[in-house]
């Protein structure tokens, strides 16, 4: 008489274990791309968040800051109390170890519309429509594949991993940042 035990045949385990395999195969791409549209949704945040003060500095001083590497182009706003501190874009955490980032210590960017020419090149109807509409400066910050194309805005329509800068049309007026003003205030 056979004995009967209790157990699983090698074939069973093989299937089990593939079955993970291919639920594990699904299950993180997604869990990637998640992680990439909330730090997209958290910089659209940031933008809508960066464009409200520079509404208010403008309407209480008359003029924004210019376009600055780094904690000047915030410290305006930071002095005056308008931000608690500076909005850092999260898709520049961490890239410490590039040169390109050193210069802008993970911020935003507040530039005049016309000198932005990779807009007036890459993206002619968008710069158009800005312009048209009385937009004098754009606010932007890095996308998901950070730093390799800069030259254009980032669609999400093309894949979550897709090229360009998260941007933004920033206050309506001349596009002309008064670069001293905000200098004068970080000393």
């Amino acid at each position: 008489m056979r004995k009967s035990t209790f157990g699983f045949t090698l074939i069973e385990l093989l299937i089990v274990v593939a079955i993970i395999g291919i639920l594990a195969a699904i299950a993180v791409p997604n869990f990637l791309n998640a992680q990439i549209r909330a730090r997209v949704a958290h910089s659209q945040s940031e933008l809508r968040a960066y464009k409200d003060v520079q509404k208010l500095y403008l309407m209480d001083v008359g003029d924004v800051p210019g376009h600055y590497d780094g904690k000047e182009e915030h410290c305006p706003y930071i002095n005056l109390g308008y931000l608690n501190g500076p909005l850092t874009d999260p898709f520049m955490e961490g890239r410490d170890d590039l040169e390109y980032f050193k210069n802008h210590q993970g911020m935003y960017h507040n530039t005049a519309l016309g000198d932005l020419e990779f807009m007036r090149v890459n993206a002619p109807a968008l710069y158009e429509e800005w312009r048209g509409a009385g937009f004098g400066y754009l606010i932007y910050g890095e996308g998901p594949v950070c730093c390799g194309f800069p030259n254009i805005p980032y669609d999400a329509s093309n894949g979550i991993r897709s090229n360009g800068v998260i941007i933004s049309p920033g206050v309506k007026g001349k596009g002309q940042p008064g670069s001293n003003l905000a200098a004068r205030q970080c000393k």
